[in-house]
């Protein structure tokens, strides 16, 4: 997903994950897209902070902390949502399954679910473990921590 950077906090930045040693941050920023404007913490290309500059347009694969509330949408929702919660950070998703990746059990390891141009990838942990859905179907879910890591495209 393709998104602009507005504004960078520089002073409010996390530590995402540990690599050994190293520490991968994300920098708080505000962001613009397709489909909504909001807060993310957004993590920059080999950790190059300068080159995460208000008004600078990049490639972005999106994580989150966590996701809430995971179900299928009835046939009268829409799809193609990306909605900001109250709590910023926080943003609901309506979209559509495009991928199911299955375990060798049978069961749902992940899932890949489209909105506009955004894809999340979704473990089965993370949908409640025993939701059936199949590609084509439309479902909905709350992401928690939006993370954006910079590709460097």
């Amino acid at each position: 997903m393709r998104v602009r950077i507005n504004e960078v906090y520089k002073d409010e930045k996390i530590i995402i994950r540990r690599i050994g040693e190293e520490k991968v941050y994300g920098y708080w920023a505000f962001f613009w897209c397709e489909l909504t404007s909001g807060y993310a913490y957004v993590v920059p290309y080999k950790q190059n902070y300068d080159k995460l500059t208000p008004g600078c347009v990049i490639s972005v694969e999106i994580y989150q902390s966590s996701i809430k509330g995971f179900r299928r949408l009835r046939p009268t929702e829409k799809t193609g949502i990306v909605r900001t919660q109250s709590k910023l950070g926080d943003y609901w998703i309506q979209g559509m399954v495009q991928q199911v990746m299955h375990s060798e059990a049978g069961g749902i390891e992940c899932l890949e679910i489209v909105a506009g141009d955004a894809t999340f990838v979704l473990d089965s942990e993370e949908m409640n473990g025993d939701v059936n859905v199949k590609v084509g179907d439309g479902v909905a879910f709350e992401i928690i921590g939006l993370q954006l890591f910079d590709e460097g495209l």
